[in-house]
């Protein structure tokens, strides 16, 4: 399933627009069509956002570190979305799979 367009600044400060108090509005009185919209709009791009970490980690196998700056960013990075959670997520389910007798039996939130 392709991803929908990514969400720009201009789109994220409309919805942030939305939401915010003003005289003539309360924090709570929201249309729930609008409501349900931006969520889901907010989703999908949270979702996109996850793919990038899960890809270097994916990929940092084929990365080779060198000496030079170039090498130090890309240590830097792989490290970095090691610690992703989106990434640790799937290192854990990826071992439950392949090892079920392994685990706790216990499963994390969001991995059901």
């Amino acid at each position: 399933m392709p991803f929908r367009d990514p969400l720009t600044s201009d789109h994220l400060a409309e919805i942030r627009a939305r939401y915010e108090m003003s005289p003539r509005r309360a924090p709570c009185s929201y249309q729930d069509a609008v409501v349900w919209k931006d969520v889901l709009a907010l989703l999908f791009e949270i979702k996109r956002l996850r793919l990038y970490p899960l890809e270097i980690h994916q990929v940092r196998t084929c990365i080779r570190p060198t000496p030079d700056t170039i090498g130090g960013i890309c240590k830097e990075m792989v490290d970095r979305a090691a610690d992703e959670p989106c990434v640790r997520e799937n290192e854990m389910l990826k071992a439950e799979l392949l090892n079920p007798d392994a685990g706790t039996g216990k499963r994390t939130r969001g991995l059901r």
